[in-house]
């Protein structure tokens, strides 16, 4: 009896369905499901520009605008209507994951701290049958700040689906997303003398504005429809018939609508001469500026895929797309058509020693962007110890619609500017066989006819040719229960016209194991964010750009925090004091100019995630 018993136990017979997930650019490429990631590496790391950026300036206050001080740029042949500097928190299509689950998975974060700190984010998702998925994911984020005038509040909504018919011809996924937020725009101290002669966590010194605000929504629409080719197999088990589809590529439609707008107030009249530079169109001075774009694309697709193998499988695609624009600014509304074609060829390897290839390319015929184009080409070798990439892509395209035409209270301007050039080469190396393995990338970029704002707020373009070259370079490692994470940046630009900290470095040393007979996993130690002196841009709130200036020099200034995170089953808590080292050498703190950094602060966070 205790034998049959065991039988029915058998775990050959136990067929385990992980939590997985895939993307847009996984399904079309017939990729295998992605697990999901259920460590609890770098959870006490709440705020999105620390976990995305190693180098970045803000505003001083989470939910503010913001930008990467790490050079990249890699866009698509598209319609770019300006830099959106509340871009890392905004959900979107492309960074969507839809997922396959056998049980509901839900995953759950919420971080309280002082001065109102609060964010939430929740992710729910349920395969209502095996081929029907329906998920919500959503952040909440507000903090009060601890300066004046430093109120933010966002909400960002993710409803996302997937579906594919019982004989797998038809297969459909979906976005409906919204972005909002506002924020008190302070425009920040009017003199940083007075806020360094104090010291403490109570800091407080007058700012530039004291009634403006800022707004911003978003409203996303995304539907991609697959009707997959290739041959419908019979299989017969017994007196069973059933029928399989060999899929051979598919022929895609995508439907995407965007509605992005901006809003800035100023009800009271408030000037200041660095932030408005031109004057009042109104001349009380009280003015509502707004500028937003609705766009519609529909987007049609052929792709093949080649028979895989174990060895490798190709992917070739070609598309057409058309996209309407429509602008509005104050007094000023344009539309526009824009008509591209794009090819792509991949060779993606499945084992060691072994080659892939990526080709592309982009041409826009008609539109705001006519004549723009991309090609891109990367090759890539695996073996047993590393994995080595390299790539090059050439890129012309017309500087964002706002650098063009702008038309508002204190700024307005109409350009003509030649396209901007942009040459990128890279090289990056990744080892394998190692308990903690070594990354280095390299970076170079090439560009003619740069765009950027001026140090009175207005576009400029350059004639000067500038050289960026970038490196990241990361490594873990371990003795014992101590763990040391480096994370170096190093990048260097040939003119100034783009100003950048030549170093920066996210160090992460803690102590690590298992402790009460392995029921809790623990993590204790500090985390450093560093990046070296230089001229960093200023920030004007009703252009919503970072601008030139040759006043204030920010950086070579270590942010330290110190944490102790700890698991238990799927259960997550950590508690952390930020940025201990206040007042400690210098009294003067900011990643923008006249924005100061948030003082020492406990936050307190829980993440509970239940999955199969």
């Amino acid at each position: 009896m205790p034998h049959w018993v065991l039988g029915q136990q058998d775990s050959a017979n136990v067929k385990n369905y992980p939590t997985s997930y895939f993307t847009e650019y996984s399904l079309d490429r017939n990729l295998d499901l992605i697990p999901e990631d259920t460590t609890m590496l770098r959870n006490e790391i709440y705020h999105p520009y620390y976990r995305q950026y190693g180098m970045f300036q803000d505003l001083g206050n989470i939910g503010t605008p913001g930008r990467s001080l790490f050079f990249t740029f890699d866009r698509k042949t598209d319609f770019y209507l300006g830099s959106n500097p509340y871009q890392v928190y905004f959900k979107t299509p492309e960074t969507t994951k839809y997922y396959h689950t056998k049980k509901p998975y839900a995953d759950f974060k919420y971080t309280q701290g002082q001065r109102d700190l609060l964010l939430f984010a929740g992710k729910f998702a349920i395969n209502l049958s095996p081929r029907f998925n329906f998920g919500v994911d959503y952040d909440r984020v507000t903090s009060e700040g601890f300066y004046p005038r430093q109120y933010t509040s966002g909400y960002f909504t993710n409803m996302f689906t997937s579906y594919q018919s019982e004989n797998k011809r038809y297969g459909v996924i979906g976005n409906m997303i919204w972005n909002r937020g506002i924020l008190d725009e302070s425009g920040g101290l009017t003199n940083d003398s007075i806020f360094e002669t104090l010291r403490g966590v109570n800091k407080a010194a007058p700012v530039k504005l004291e009634s403006s605000q800022s707004r911003f929504k978003n409203k996303t629409f995304f539907a991609k429809q697959y009707y997959y080719l290739g041959k419908m197999n019979q299989l017969i088990e017994n007196e069973d018939t059933s029928y399989s589809l060999s899929r051979a590529g598919f022929i895609s439609h995508t439907l995407r609508y965007d509605d992005n707008n901006f809003y800035f107030d100023n009800p009271n009249g408030e000037f200041d001469s660095t932030l408005f530079p031109k004057g009042n169109i109104d001349t009380t001075g009280v003015f509502y500026d707004s500028i937003g774009s609705n766009t519609w694309m529909n987007r049609l697709a052929y792709a093949y895929w080649t028979k895989s193998n174990e060895r490798q499988q190709s992917f070739i695609e070609f598309a057409v797309a058309h996209k309407h624009i429509r602008t509005q600014q104050m007094l000023l509304t344009n539309s526009y058509n824009n008509v591209w074609g794009e090819a792509k060829m991949e060779r993606i390897p499945k084992t060691s020693n072994n080659l892939g290839i990526k080709l592309g390319g982009t041409y826009c015929l008609s539109g705001y962007n006519a004549s723009d184009f991309k090609f891109e080409a990367e090759i890539k070798y695996l073996n047993d110890w590393v994995d080595i990439t390299a790539g090059l892509s050439n890129q012309l395209t017309e500087p964002d619609y706002v650098f063009t035409y702008y038309q508002s209270a204190p700024l307005s301007w109409t350009n003509r500017f030649s396209k901007m050039s942009i040459t990128h080469w890279k090289a990056d190396i990744q080892t394998k066989k190692y308990r903690h393995n070594f990354s280095l990338k390299f970076n170079q970029y090439i560009i003619a006819n740069w765009v950027y704002f001026g140090k009175d707020i207005l576009p400029e373009q350059t004639n000067k040719i500038l050289l960026i070259n970038t490196i990241e370079a990361s490594k873990t490692f371990q003795l014992g229960w101590f763990r040391f994470e480096n994370i170096l940046y190093l990048q260097k630009a040939n003119q100034d016209i783009i100003r950048l900290p030549e170093l920066g470095a996210n160090l992460r040393y803690y102590v690590n194991g298992h402790i009460f007979k392995k029921a809790l996993y623990l993590q204790m130690g500090a985390e450093l964010f560093y990046n070296s002196s230089y001229y960093g841009n200023a920030y004007a709130p009703s252009a919503r750009a970072f601008y030139i200036q040759d006043q204030n020099r920010i950086g070579n200034y270590p942010m330290v925090d110190v944490f102790l995170t700890g698991q238990v089953m799927t259960a997550v808590i950590y508690v952390k004091y930020e940025h201990v080292n206040m007042d400690w050498q210098n009294v003067g703190y900011y990643y923008t100019p006249h924005y100061p950094l948030p003082v020492r602060a406990f936050r307190l966070g829980l993440r509970l995630r239940l999955y199969n």
